[in-house]
């Protein structure tokens, strides 16, 4: 059973990436010219994630069917 796959770790580590450039916008008004680019990081990450979680209910799904027919 699968509960973290690599897309999830990378959408985790682009979100908390696009909240520390958005947090960095906040005070600096040179960050400030570049929060479009924040969102879609943040976009992008929130897609990994709900990619790597699409992905893990497949694998258990294909690996819980497997066992059950193997008795």
């Amino acid at each position: 059973m699968e509960r973290i796959n690599a897309e999830t770790i990378a959408g985790i580590a682009l979100v908390l990436l696009a909240l520390i450039f958005i947090f960095a916008a906040t005070m600096n008004e040179v960050w400030a010219i570049i929060l479009p680019a924040d969102y879609l990081i943040l976009a992008l990450g929130v897609a990994f994630i709900a990619l790597g979680v699409i992905t893990i209910r497949n694998n258990n799904r294909k690996h819980s069917h497997e066992e059950s027919t193997h008795h």
